[in-house]
């Protein structure tokens, strides 16, 4: 993968972020978060290079900021959305393959440029990626609906008791 992008890694620390920031700021975690100042320009990927969510994914599009154990990829020479979804599945299973037990699991800088990726042609890559983007919305979607219904069921049953 280091033939297909730039990979650096963000030099913040997670409490550099700021509520009311302009920007995005990713960090080890799930949630984005705002910070005041930016060091990158998108498109690019980040990945979560520590912690409970290692291996987590974002998009960053625009100008954003990121934690120091945040892996940034930039100049992706390759459907971005494809290497999103390779990078997804394959870095998974080497995350698993090099944990070792009782260890706070990490990601090094050598597991991302070494990682193997085939690129097929861009066509294939552009329905590929297109596919695995469009499914994660639809996930995304179906996620809000359930949290929407589970409300509605809480409800429910505060009125039935009451």
């Amino acid at each position: 993968m280091g033939k297909l992008c730039t990979i650096t890694t963000g030099k913040l620390d997670a409490n550099a972020m700021t509520e009311n920031g302009r920007y995005d700021f990713f960090t080890s975690g799930i949630k984005k978060y705002k910070i005041d100042y930016y060091a990158f320009i998108g498109p690019a990927i980040t990945i979560a290079g520590n912690g409970a969510t290692i291996g987590y994914m974002h998009y960053a599009d625009g100008y954003f900021n990121a934690y120091q154990r945040t892996y940034v990829l930039t100049g992706i020479q390759a459907n971005r959305n494809f290497i999103f979804s390779e990078i997804n599945q394959k870095l998974q299973n080497k995350i698993k393959q090099e944990s070792r037990a009782g260890n706070i699991p990490y990601i090094v800088l050598d597991m991302l440029t070494e990682l193997s990726i085939d690129i097929p042609t861009i066509e294939e890559q552009t329905a590929i990626g297109n596919f695995f983007r469009q499914l994660d919305e639809t996930i995304a979607l179906q996620s809000v609906e359930v949290e929407k219904l589970n409300q509605l069921k809480k409800g429910l049953l505060a009125a039935m008791l009451v």
